[in-house]
């Protein structure tokens, strides 16, 4: 009986010894994958393609049709040819600021050691220039 209290006790202390020399879980924005910083800039970008020639045929169709029905004879073809030419223009304009499905964002993240990452994701949320963010498995979260 005293032999089996003594071994337990002896084990126990052995745990207690052992698990002293563990080493410590680490915290996760100690690692390389998980780092804290500042949205830098937010660019938006093309992922493909770049021509917006949907938007310049509709616009200069809308545009040519508009002015043909202002005034008549050659002043007629004058505005039809303006106004093609014109909502052809508007029409390309109106594309490039409509974000679509070819676009994605490039956010510049400034480290808080200094150095700074170019992640690309397509969502961004509310996120924004000079927000406090953190990286993680190459997406950046807001703080």
């Amino acid at each position: 009986m005293k032999t089996t209290r003594l071994l337990a006790m002896g084990l126990a202390a052995i745990a207690i010894l052992l698990a002293g020399c563990a080493d410590q879980p680490s915290r996760p924005y100690d690692s390389p994958a998980y780092r804290q910083g500042v949205v830098d800039r937010i660019e938006v970008i093309r992922k493909g393609d770049s021509n917006n020639i949907a938007g310049t045929i509709i616009g200069g169709i809308a545009g040519g049709l508009i002015g043909h029905q202002i005034g008549g004879g050659s002043g007629q073809t004058a505005a039809t040819i303006i106004g093609g030419v014109g909502g052809a223009v508007a029409g390309n304009q109106v594309q490039q600021r409509t974000r679509g499905a070819n676009e994605t964002f490039r956010v510049t993240v400034r480290y808080d050691n200094g150095a700074t990452e170019v992640i690309r994701q397509d969502d961004i949320s509310d996120m924004r220039t000079g927000d406090r963010v953190r990286v993680e498995g190459g997406r950046v979260y807001r703080l």
